[in-house]
């Protein structure tokens, strides 16, 4: 009885043995996924996939994009100091209409007089950037034509002239099918 006792034992610890071996070994494994979403940068460093916005709790920045967005290929909104470039998107047709609204507010979200006549512009970007100027002051827009129908392009939104730490270009756009 003993020795039944013994190899039962042994069975048991051999067993267990094994068991916590393989959960090492397995745990052990790094578990490596490839995320294939797309994604937009924001001031050239931070990456924001799409469909995520971005906000920056340090400088106050954000880029909100509007996914939903009917009659339009990209709607979206920001609060920047330098430039956002969005991830790709599709336009339907050879020709879009860029449109957009900004102004310059401080820290507080309070509109700043003075900056009528401030230029940000706004690129659409494919094999190369075509660019639309616009100023603070209203919304403006401008065609592009010339594109690829069902091509692949990005939009950026650049500030052009500068702004102390304490004010943001604040605004939203559209690219719309013409």
């Amino acid at each position: 009885m003993i020795k039944t006792g013994k190899k039962l034992v042994g069975l048991l610890l051999s067993l267990v043995m094994s068991f916590a071996v393989t959960m090492t070994a397995f745990a052990a494994e790094p578990q490596v996924t490839q995320d294939e979403r797309e994604y937009l940068i924001v001031n050239g460093t931070d990456i924001v996939h799409v469909g995520e916005d971005y906000e920056n709790p340090d400088t106050g920045e954000y880029v909100h994009w509007n996914a939903d967005a009917r009659g339009v290929d990209k709607s979206f909104t920001f609060k920047i100091r330098y430039s956002v470039t969005s991830s790709s998107f599709t336009v339907h047709s050879n020709k879009v209409t860029i449109s957009a609204d900004a102004q310059v507010e401080d820290l507080y979200g309070n509109i700043l007089s003075g900056y009528n006549g401030h230029k940000y512009t706004v690129s659409l970007i494919g094999l190369y950037y075509r660019n639309l100027q616009f100023e603070v002051g209203g919304t403006q827009s401008g065609t592009i034509s010339g594109l690829n129908n069902g091509g692949s392009y990005k939009v950026q939104v650049t500030n052009n002239d500068y702004l102390s730490d304490t004010t943001y270009l604040v605004g939203s756009g559209t690219v719309s099918t013409s």
